[in-house]
């Protein structure tokens, strides 16, 4: 389960914790990773797994986001999933988009970006290219940009105009 914020005093970027592991990912945890790694290739404009400490009710805290990109006074927080889960959507909501916002002092979009799609994702909109993407997320909706990997075509980043 993530973290949920509440309460947040402060949160600001940092560089990686040092008590944090660097783990050998295997099997569909590579799969993931790799998956990131190609979609951060593909978007040299985004920031790429980025910490950020905070403290709320809870206490101190950490977390680290997969991208992000800034674009027309807003940031848009990328969470990358291999196969999509509503956990993704969770994270941005309840974790990264407040911290995030607390730290730059900046609106955010948070949209889930996936290769796989399953069955059952209800009451999320599947864009097929960021620009889509962003466009749902402007309108409030629960996003997935169904990305299917590098040499897919060409990204363009949307701006990100006022809702």
């Amino acid at each position: 389960m993530t973290r949920q914020i509440s309460g947040l005093e402060w949160a600001r970027p940092a560089p990686r914790p040092q008590g944090i592991p660097i783990g050998r990912p295997r099997g569909a945890k590579l799969a993931g990773l790799r998956y990131e790694r190609g979609l951060a290739a593909e978007m040299p404009a985004a920031k790429h797994g980025q910490w950020f400490e905070y403290r709320d009710q809870a206490g101190a805290g950490v977390c680290q986001t997969d991208l992000l990109l800034g674009r027309d006074g807003r940031c848009l927080i990328l969470e990358v999933k291999y196969t999509w889960t509503i956990e993704g959507h969770r994270q941005l909501e309840a974790l990264y988009r407040p911290v995030v916002e607390a730290a730059i002092e900046r609106e955010t979009l948070g949209i889930v970006v996936c290769r796989r799609l399953v069955e059952g994702m209800k009451g999320v909109e599947v864009a097929r290219s960021l620009e889509e993407a962003v466009e749902m997320a402007l309108g409030g909706r629960r996003t997935a940009w169904h990305w299917l990997g590098p040499r897919s075509g060409l990204i363009e980043v949307p701006r990100l105009r006022a809702a």
